[in-house]
């Protein structure tokens, strides 16, 4: 392209802007979308972690499918493992809501589906819980399927009312074909969809990310040592669509701050897992 092109298009900025914009378009097959530079001002999804949020492309996507796995143990997942992947698709539901507070009067809200199933073995979402990560009732729409193909049927058609902040769907696996569904009906509506489904099973298609989880110890607890403190996770980033080379190892360590509604960097336990992992390496 001649150097002379660039200043009528806007200088070099602008014209990368728009290459992204162009590629995110292909891979949903979906109108046109501005670029996102800082999510959070725009209606976007931030996890308040500005050196995660940069890793993202300045945050989640709010008009994909992301998918969030705990880390695989042997040959089962505990039920410890499934609230951990729970626990942040919660949090990552709330740093929705909070970006988009001032976006819009009034926030739409949250519909979160699964089967009969999920429900007996997990029992009803805690309304106190729910309300420390800085819900309201309102926030919230149910629904309990007796499938699974139903579930994802309530996700598709929640998505296409356009009416919704967020849909989140609870579902053992995912296939290419439904999932491919729910991507085009996140792009093309421009709602963001969730999905918490079995470690040991397949990854869903077509998702922008996909996150692994692990928990770990909570925080200190600043008045009350025998007490938990913040929520802390080691965090994988496994597939991020705006990176598509990336395949990160080893987690990060995110603490949720229930007064601020962000995460940030749990860097004490950071370094002490840096320095394990440093100390292996030698003694192999």
């Amino acid at each position: 392209m001649p150097g002379s092109l660039l200043p009528a298009l806007g200088g070099r900025q602008e014209v990368l802007a728009r290459l992204r914009a162009s590629i995110r378009t292909m891979e949903r097959g979906a109108p046109e979308l501005q670029a996102v530079d800082d999510p959070q001002t725009r209606g976007g999804w931030t996890l308040g972690v500005r050196e995660f949020d940069r890793r993202l492309g300045g945050g989640l996507d709010p008009a994909s499918l992301h998918e969030v796995k705990t880390v695989p143990r042997g040959a089962g997942a505990t039920a410890g493992d499934w609230a951990a992947a729970l626990g942040f698709a919660l949090r990552l539901t709330a740093r929705r809501l909070e970006c988009l507070t001032g976006a819009q009067s009034a926030p739409a809200p949250v519909l979160w589906c699964w089967s009969s199933q999920f429900a007996r073995e997990f029992g009803a979402p805690y309304g106190g819980g729910l309300a420390a990560l800085g819900f309201a009732p309102s926030d919230w729409l149910f629904v309990e399927t007796a499938r699974a193909s139903e579930a994802l049927w309530a996700m598709e058609e929640g998505l296409r009312s356009q009416s919704l902040a967020l849909v989140i769907g609870v579902i053992s696996e995912v296939e290419l074909t439904p999932a491919r569904r729910l991507s085009l009906a996140a792009a093309e509506h421009a709602t963001p969809c969730l999905l918490v489904t079995d470690p040991r099973l397949s990854p869903a298609g077509s998702t922008a990310t996909r996150w692994r989880i692990e928990a770990c110890s909570s925080g200190r607890h600043p008045f009350n040592a025998s007490a938990p403190g913040a929520q802390r996770y080691g965090v994988v980033l496994e597939r991020c669509r705006h990176r598509p080379m990336t395949h990160e190892h080893h987690p990060l360590w995110l603490e949720w701050s229930d007064e601020t509604h962000r995460f940030h960097m749990a860097a004490a336990l950071a370094d002490r897992a840096s320095e394990a992992r440093a100390a292996g390496a030698r003694s192999r």
